[in-house]
């Protein structure tokens, strides 16, 4: 079979391309929504409530049903946050871009020389000190017998190198919590999952990540609360905000996604915080899902 061929300058424009990105995230939003209430109208089936059609079921059908059902909307929850992140980024993605400013300034003309300070006396010279006597060489001294070469040992085997990703974390909050979110920021937990190589640990209250190894590092955080909120996210790293992790509490949102490179030294800590913009706020994570997670991977 031939491989498809492909233009290689599609006849799409910026502007296009982000409508059709946007419009393909509706059309699965649409396809999840009939998948849901077909979901919707087997229950109703196998508990016989289905207008127009006879059914009903044994107790233990219908708790098949009902499992089957929960698993699915499991994994519709699940492509919601993909689908979430990748609306965030085709909304966020500029269409138009700017014309280049025009070229700033060389630098400014050379200031004037300062005056050359006056010059200090030139002291006297010294008289050279006299040329001391050279001593006599002493005799050598007699050369010991060499010592017995001992046995060489086997070789042993070479040290097996892990690869870059056998360092990494994940860790979650399915719990579901009141957090009170404050200006200077609240940390966030992880007492649910902990999936963690054993050069990453998690302390203070399941809220301290602790990187032992230097490396290349890709971390990546969602957050999912109950109702939308107008409150930032961000992560902070050795104890300092980084601001390319930052999500700024512009909109009242309910799903809050990131993900950033950064290099590492062994001993560096990551917390996640949710920040308010002013005074006090408050917000409550998902429970029974992902009402919090972080994702930490080195990749070299």
């Amino acid at each position: 079979m031939s491989q498809p061929q492909f233009p290689s300058t599609p006849d799409l424009s910026r502007q296009s391309a982000v409508n059709q990105l946007i419009s393909s995230i509706a059309s699965e939003e649409l396809a999840l929504s009939h998948v849901m209430n077909t979901e919707g109208e087997k229950l109703q089936y196998a508990i016989g409530s289905l207008p127009g059609l006879v059914g009903g079921a044994a107790i233990g059908d219908v708790l098949e049903v009902n499992d089957s059902t929960g698993n699915l909307l499991g994994t519709v929850l699940e492509n919601q946050i993909v689908l979430t992140g990748k609306l965030s980024e085709a909304l966020r993605a500029p269409v138009f871009l700017g014309a280049t400013g025009p070229t700033g300034p060389d630098l400014g003309p050379a200031g004037p020389t300062g005056p050359a300070g006056p010059a200090g006396p030139i002291g006297p010279q010294g008289l050279p000190g006299p040329v001391g006597a050279m001593g006599a060489a002493g005799p050598d001294g007699p050369a010991g017998p060499a010592g017995e070469a001992g046995i060489t040992g086997p070789a042993g085997a070479a040290a097996p190198t892990p690869p870059p990703s056998a360092t990494a974390g994940f860790a979650a909050n399915t719990a579901g919590s009141l957090i009170t979110v404050l200006v200077a920021g609240t940390n966030l937990s992880f007492p649910s999952t902990q999936l963690l190589s054993p050069d990453i640990t998690l302390t203070g209250g399941n809220t301290l990540f602790t990187i032992n190894t230097t490396g290349l590092y890709r971390i990546s955080y969602h957050i999912n609360t109950t109702a939308a909120v107008a409150l930032g996210t961000r992560l902070v790293i050795n104890g300092g905000n980084v601001a390319q992790s930052t999500i700024p509490p512009a909109l009242a949102l309910s799903q809050f996604y990131n993900e950033i490179e950064v290099s590492l030294t062994s001993g560096a800590t990551v917390q996640l915080q949710m920040y308010a913009p002013l005074l006090v706020g408050a917000a409550t994570l998902l429970s029974g899902s992902i009402g919090a997670s972080m994702m930490i991977i080195r990749l070299g």
